[in-house]
């Protein structure tokens, strides 16, 4: 990044823009939870979506403080290809939950789309310790979700 005195500072739009569409969302979503009687099915929904209005607040307040210094070099690596990639195996993932269940898909799409975003150089290290810590997150999820707090996830149609 160039420390110039003469490039000049811009606001994030982009951040700021994202940040209020996840404001909007979350008002429907907290809108939706209205209609909705018992209080089991609308405590979580609604603290997840404000929470997400707060951050979201935090950051187009941060953007608008603090501004940025315009980049003029590119991010190497970045690709179309990947950022498709990535909306696409999340897809056939949330199309396969209703065959084989979730925690099976949940796995492997979490290794994948680890796989596409990582562009550091895989090392024997990072082989080795990201699969273990992804299968023990999806699993640890699984089981809080599932058993902890009994949320019904998909079982799958194969293993019925």
């Amino acid at each position: 990044m160039s420390n110039n005195q003469n490039d000049p500072l811009v606001k994030d739009t982009a951040t700021i823009f994202m940040a209020c569409l996840f404001i909007l969302v979350s008002v429907i979503a907290l809108w939706d939870t209205t209609h909705m009687l018992d209080s089991d099915s609308y405590v979580f929904p609604r603290a997840v979506a404000l929470a997400m209005i707060v951050f979201s607040l935090i950051l187009i307040v941060w953007n608008l403080i603090k501004p940025r210094i315009e980049k003029k070099e590119t991010i190497t690596g970045a690709s179309t290809v990947r950022r498709v990639s990535l909306v696409v195996i999340m897809l056939l993932s949330c199309l396969a939950m209703p065959w084989i269940g979730f925690l099976i898909p949940g796995i492997i799409t979490f290794l994948l789309l680890m796989y596409i975003a990582m562009y550091d150089e895989w090392t024997l290290k990072k082989k080795i310790l990201y699969p273990l810590v992804a299968v023990a997150i999806v699993v640890g999820f699984y089981s809080l979700f599932g058993n902890l707090l009994q949320v019904p996830l998909p079982i799958g149609t194969l293993f019925e």
